[in-house]
């Protein structure tokens, strides 16, 4: 066997290869620069065949960084509906004890606490009496004067006690029974309206403000006093006209919101059977840190109904009353970790981030001298008001005094049947992601799937070539 013959010329070398694809191919520009004889015609193509490139490939690493960011869009939605549910109103007294339930003794020791909280020799005279009991607390009982809700009586019975850190007992209105929750129209007389006595004449002399804060809330949700609510003085009709607002975002990577399937780990120490509220996470990781910090439980959230330590659920309060914050060492501890939560520094807010579902409510607030001049002399006539017209003697003030220092109304309802949705969605899916890319590489290079195939059917061609090469190398090293 000859040399010429084990040495045959290949039909086709790599640059009669990409000759034919500059040639053929569906790309534009590089054609123009490979076919053409014109040498400044063919710098012309080159340059701006390149600059396609450049443009393409700019356009490309933006996207894909966007992309990699999760960015999203929100679509606001007004939607409109035949019934409407009425939210949970949790009323808290500003007031949190009675003055005519603690020792009259220990007043003027409470007035030295106020002054004076790191004095320990009025702290202890103070703690021993029953101040932190719920009975020295005011009473729905007597504070409830009239209930209507939807244009039906209604009672104490429907309302139950939630413990706050600031504001003691509070009380929540609820209506267990769904098809009552339903308001059919807008407009106070189709909500709630509450006539209510503040008990001003029980009220401490360290208590700066008179009246009662409001709180609108969905029914599954913790009330937050801490940070949120709504001030009705005395003397006033208050009237708060309520808008519902829903939010349906998307969980990781696109926020930092958790899901209502989720919770995370500080709820779950008081709150483990129920779904993800922010509130109650709030709430769970201010006791979470007392314990931690002081070892013992607020009265308000004792800790033997959470899992912080590891007990039995059935585990009764009468077995575990040493946990409570009671002593003096623990009251001044407690204010320690109350002001750290306010100021926040226990890192509540990172790890109690927004729930991905949630309802909020906005509110529109309307006053009015209540009542009026005309009514105040039949008012404490009627109902419960009959036994309080001597207490206004008894603290020796004007009849229009007393009532307009003690009484006042609410009518709280909601606006309109509308409500606003608010729902993230993803910037890019891959169907526009891939859109997006098949978009910039054509408007760049006039490129297409198609296009694709013929780099693909070239690279195939190229690396057949090289092995056709390396194979006859080896061959004729061997001959």
């Amino acid at each position: 066997m000859n040399k010429r013959e084990t040495t045959a010329p290949e039909t086709h070398s790599l640059k009669k290869l990409y000759e034919e694809f500059g040639g053929s191919t569906s790309m534009h520009g590089i054609n123009r620069a490979l076919t053409t004889n014109s040498s400044w015609k063919q710098f012309v193509w080159s340059v701006l065949f390149l600059c396609g490139v450049a443009f393409a490939a700019y356009q490309l690493v933006i996207t894909i960084n966007d992309f990699y960011t999760y960015p999203v869009t929100t679509v606001v939605t007004l939607k409109q509906e035949t019934t409407a549910i009425f939210p949970a109103v949790t009323i808290c007294n500003l007031n949190r004890k009675k003055k005519s339930m603690i020792d009259p003794a220990l007043l003027t020791a409470f007035t030295a606490l106020a002054e004076d909280s790191q004095n320990e020799a009025t702290l202890s005279s103070f703690m021993q009496s029953d101040y932190f009991g719920v009975e020295s607390e005011h009473q729905l009982s007597d504070m409830l004067i009239k209930c209507w809700f939807n244009k039906r009586r209604c009672s104490e019975a429907n309302f139950s006690q939630t413990g706050t850190v600031n504001y003691g007992r509070c009380n929540t209105f609820h209506i267990e029974n769904n098809l009552l929750q339903n308001v059919l129209k807008p407009g106070p007389r189709n909500g709630l309206i509450l006539e209510l006595n503040i008990e001003q004449y029980e009220y401490l002399n360290t208590t700066s403000l008179a009246g009662l804060n409001i709180i609108i809330h969905p029914h599954d949700d913790n009330p937050f006093t801490e940070v949120s609510g709504i001030l009705a003085p005395p003397g006033t009709l208050t009237r708060i006209a309520i808008k519902q607002k829903i939010y349906q975002d998307l969980p990781f990577p696109y926020s930092n919101c958790i899901s209502a399937n989720g919770q995370s780990s500080s709820q779950r120490s008081f709150y483990p059977d129920t779904k993800y509220i922010q509130n109650a996470c709030m709430r769970s990781c201010y006791h979470t840190a007392l314990y931690e910090k002081c070892e013992c439980c607020d009265v308000d959230q004792p800790c033997y109904h959470s899992d912080i330590l590891n007990m039995d659920r059935t585990t009764t309060a009468t077995n575990n009353t040493e946990l409570l914050c009671e002593t003096v060492e623990d009251f001044l501890c407690e204010i320690e970790v109350q002001n750290l939560f306010l100021k926040h520094e226990l890192d509540c807010d990172e790890r109690c981030p927004p729930a991905c579902d949630r309802t909020t409510f906005d509110v529109l607030l309307s006053t009015a001298l209540w009542p009026p001049d005309s009514k105040i002399d039949t008012f404490l006539d009627t109902g419960k008001n009959t036994s309080l017209r001597n207490v206004s003697f008894t603290y020796n003030t004007s009849l229009e005094t007393f009532i307009h220092s003690n009484f006042l109304r609410l009518e709280i309802f909601l606006d309109s049947l509308e409500f606003k949705e608010f729902t993230t969605q993803a910037k890019y899916d891959w169907n526009l992601l891939l859109g997006t890319i098949g978009g910039l590489l054509g408007l760049g290079l006039g490129f297409s799937l198609l296009t694709a195939m013929e780099i693909v059917e070239v690279l195939i061609e190229t690396v057949l070539y090289c092995a056709r090469r390396k194979y006859q190398k080896k061959r004729n090293i061997q001959t």
